[in-house]
């Protein structure tokens, strides 16, 4: 792969926020290359409760404190310090709301351990609302409604991925601050049950939100022999810059973080069937990793600078493929993460 010169120093002096990661361990040579300013870790994991939880927020906590370069995302300011510093910003980013439980109140606690970003569900039913992948998508529920004035009072910025069309547009309509899809892609470019369609995406960014395009792979996939590739990948931020406007829309990855982290997870029978996401990607596509399912050319943050090349190569601006990089959430963590949240 060869980075222009333009490139280079775009990945360089850009801040980068990548809003959707999973086990990052340790500073690595593949973190070293990304040039991420900021970068959102799946820490609360989906369907767990909150005695699960801790010891996961306190094994995130405790690999930022053994690594000098690495520091933790508690406000947009510690963000821009990390770029300033050369250091690699972490947030707390949970792809559920289960841990919380059903008291608002508690969103008090997981603000002080460090979360700044929540999504409302995964892909199944919670007590907040429907994942994409239920069968009847109730919409958003009252206590949902209530946990939306909450985050946006104490200052969380809202997720919208994986959430059920109706239960989305729910949120959208009771929102008052910008919120985000950390990593969704346009269902009028593939046609997956995890994307989301025109109306889903115009309504974040009414709010002055950031739909994330992301790489993972089965999203982007247009139904054909062979692994996607970046190209593919350009269609679906396309679609969105076209739609939304440069300033609603970011990139994303849904990648491993260190290698071979992921845990084994062996198929359960009677969990939620995820097959329409992934089945036949898995089949046709035929992915080297299963677990990081990322495009033919692109392995994940590692391989940030030829993302920016591609960007580069696309024909954006400096000013706009800055947006696209980290600029538009850094914007969305201006206007959502409170600094004086307890007064």
């Amino acid at each position: 792969m060869t980075i222009s010169d333009r490139a280079a120093r775009l990945h360089r002096e850009s801040i980068i926020i990548d809003p959707c990661v999973q086990y990052l361990l340790r500073r690595t040579d593949r973190t070293d290359r990304s040039g991420l300013t900021a970068v959102a870790l799946t820490i609360p994991m989906p369907n767990e409760d909150a005695a699960a939880t801790f010891p996961r927020v306190r094994e995130f906590l405790r690999v930022i404190h053994q690594e000098p370069t690495f520091c933790l995302a508690d406000s947009p300011a510690a963000i821009r310090r990390a770029k300033a510093e050369g250091k690699m910003a972490h947030i707390l980013l949970s792809q559920d709301s289960l841990f919380i439980g059903s008291d608002p109140a508690n969103l008090l606690l997981w603000k002080q351990l460090g979360l700044r970003v929540c999504q409302l569900t995964y892909n199944e039913k919670n007590l907040l609302g429907d994942g994409c992948l239920e069968r009847h998508d109730g919409g958003l529920s009252q206590l949902g409604r209530v946990m939306v004035r909450e985050m946006e009072r104490i200052g969380i910025t809202i997720d919208l991925t994986h959430a059920g069309r109706r239960t989305f547009l729910d949120a959208c309509a009771v929102a008052t601050r910008p919120l985000i899809a950390s990593h969704s892609n346009p269902k009028a470019v593939v046609d997956n049950p995890r994307n989301i369609d025109d109306e889903q995406m115009r309504a974040v960014a009414a709010l002055g939100g950031v739909v994330c395009v992301t790489t993972w792979a089965p999203l982007i996939w247009r139904g054909t022999p062979g692994m996607p590739t970046l190209d593919d990948w350009l269609r679906g931020v396309d679609h969105a810059v076209s739609l939304l406007g440069i300033d609603h829309v970011g990139v994303s990855t849904d990648s491993m973080g260190t290698m071979g982290a992921y845990p084994r997870h062996d198929p359960d029978p009677d969990a939620l069937p995820y097959g329409a996401v992934t089945d036949a990607f898995d089949r046709e596509a035929r992915p080297p990793d299963t677990n990081n399912r990322q495009p033919a050319d692109f392995n994940g943050i590692g391989d940030f600078p030829w993302l920016v090349e591609k960007l580069c190569a696309h024909g954006w601006s400096d000013e706009d493929i800055a947006k696209l990089l980290g600029g538009n959430l850094l914007r969305v963590f201006d206007a959502t993460w409170e600094p004086d949240w307890l007064g």
